[in-house]
């Protein structure tokens, strides 16, 4: 029983705190998470980015000469298990994109939106279905879960497996291959 109290200081040693962090960041126009974890999208005053739990030791950000805010989730030498999740506050709505899992969920109160393009790469789940967007773009490669709302058009294509479901009653384009479906939410 000697030994039960260093085997408890050890670990936890060994697992990041979980402590909220500002990320300082340049404004962005699409939040894109990679390999894991979970973001939330929410208004704000203006554009603000929030580890809330997780560490900038191991997961990092940066806005490419594009615009897109990438979240690297596990960049470097990850603990087995490891919980990441990222609070995103905008005014409106970025473009939103998932690459090797995770979830971005878009939260109530935006006002309604012109355009929103939601996308997925090797898994993963994309909520916008909150935002009342006129026209968004859908896509899923290789698997995964979309659900939004379009009030007047959408586009939506799935490749090798996904879900790309819809409230609202817009025209909609769809391609599908290799498996997968776009049809109207419950």
């Amino acid at each position: 029983m000697r030994w039960t109290l260093p085997l408890i200081t050890i670990a936890a040693v060994a697992v990041p705190a979980l402590a909220s962090e500002s990320i300082p960041v340049p404004t962005f126009r699409e939040v894109q998470i990679r390999g894991g974890g979970m973001v939330d999208i929410v208004p704000g005053p203006m554009q603000r980015v929030t580890l809330v739990e997780g560490s900038t030791q191991f997961t990092r950000f940066h806005v490419d000469s594009n615009g897109q805010l990438k979240i690297d989730t596990c960049a470097d030498r990850c603990p087995q298990i490891y919980r990441m999740r990222v609070e995103v506050q905008s005014p409106s709505v970025p473009d939103v994109a998932v690459n090797g899992g995770g979830i971005i969920t878009v939260g109530r109160g935006f006002s309604p939106q012109r355009h929103l393009e939601a996308a997925i790469s090797g898994g993963g789940k994309i909520d916008t279905s909150d935002v009342d967007a006129a026209t968004v773009g859908a896509a899923i490669n290789g698997g995964g879960d979309i659900l939004i709302r379009a009030r007047d058009a959408l586009s939506a294509a799935v490749n090798g497996g996904g879900l790309i479901r819809f409230r609202g009653h817009p025209q909609v384009s769809s391609a599908v291959r290799g498996g997968g479906l776009v049809r109207e939410a419950d």
